[in-house]
């Protein structure tokens, strides 16, 4: 350090702003080129992605708009006991049901000696009534396409 200290006082006082201008351009054009336009390139790059992003958000925005307005509405539907024996009725499949009785969340239904027909009927009217079945066990024990079946419907 002392070395640098005597050779820059050995230095007329032209050589001595030379020699500091110098110093300084180094210092900015390694600050401009090394450091400023990477992070500037960094900073359209990001600033690229938000608008992307806020492109597909407002995109999003539009679908969602679009599916409310097409989105079929359906009345709520009070569940009960008898309205599930209306809906077995209607499909014929009253006479096969073994245990019809309300649970925590909804009302479980067992099925004996019931046709696979039969049943994909009842599971389209539960369907269109917009309720939900929320277990679903299917059996057939003896293999001749009667079925042993347990189902929880919920709203």
């Amino acid at each position: 350090m002392k070395k640098i200290f005597l050779y820059f006082n050995s230095l007329e006082t032209r050589e001595r702003y030379l020699l500091l201008a110098g110093i300084y351009a180094v210092i900015i054009i390694v600050g401009v080129f090394f450091i400023t336009i990477p992070m500037y390139e960094k900073l359209q790059k990001i600033d690229a992605k938000i608008q992307r992003e806020i492109e597909n958000y407002n995109q999003l925005i539009k679908l969602a708009s679009e599916y409310i307005v097409y989105k079929p509405k359906y009345k709520k539907t009070d569940l009960s006991l008898s309205f599930i024996e209306k809906l077995a009725k209607e499909t014929g499949i009253k006479d096969s049901i073994s245990s019809l009785k309300p649970v925590s969340d909804g009302i479980e239904i067992s099925f004996e000696q019931v046709d696979g027909h039969s049943l994909a009927i009842f599971i389209q009217k539960i369907k269109k009534k917009n309720l939900k079945i929320k277990s679903f066990y299917m059996e057939d024990i003896k293999g001749n396409g009667k079925l042993n079946v347990r189902l929880v419907v919920s709203e």
